[in-house]
């Protein structure tokens, strides 16, 4: 898989960096402003470096909770690098 855009992962970061306590956040490409097969990718590799807490995978569709220290770590990265 090729390496998501940094814009794509910040979308989806900054998403999830609201979410309070135990919540998930369906990730949802049209309200992201994604394309599906972008949005994706872009959450497994996010899920792949464990920049969540929590998340759920069911028919094609993810669901994140809340941001991981490696999660902030990265959208700080992201955001400022």
């Amino acid at each position: 898989m090729l390496n998501p855009s940094k814009s794509d992962c910040i979308t989806i970061l900054s998403a999830a960096s609201k979410l309070a306590g135990d919540s998930l956040l369906p990730l949802d490409a049209r309200s992201l402003g994604l394309s599906r097969n972008c949005l994706n990718a872009t959450a497994a590799f996010l899920i792949e470096r464990a920049c969540f807490k929590q998340y759920h995978k069911g028919d094609g569709h993810y669901a994140v909770g809340g941001l991981s220290l490696q999660g902030r770590l990265r959208l700080e990265q992201l955001a400022n690098g």
